[in-house]
């Protein structure tokens, strides 16, 4: 790639999965990767943010939620739905929950 690069032909390096999560060493410099438990897929790595911000750089403290997981935390705290209403929309199946 360098050699090509030198040349003026513009190159890059092809990476494979390994590659890209282990060895590259600017994702690693960069701490780009970060590794979480998920209760259902296990030991992940999940994409961090693309940048930083020196007051607020803001951190990945959980997984990817499941499929309803949070379904009636929104639904009661955010919403404000009652619970007749939220108990409704399950036995319709019009909401799902984890």
């Amino acid at each position: 790639m360098l050699l090509m690069q030198k040349a003026g032909v513009p190159a890059g390096v092809v990476q494979d999965g390994e590659d890209v999560l282990v060895n590259d060493l600017h994702l690693k410099s960069r701490e780009y990767y970060v590794y979480l438990d998920h209760c259902e897929t296990g030991h992940n790595a999940y994409d961090s943010f693309a940048y930083k911000l020196s007051a607020t750089p803001g951190t990945l403290s959980r997984p990817a939620p499941r499929i309803g997981e949070h379904t009636e935390y929104v639904c009661k705290e955010i919403l404000g739905m009652d619970d007749e209403t939220y108990t409704e929309l399950l036995a319709e199946e019009i909401l799902e929950i984890g």
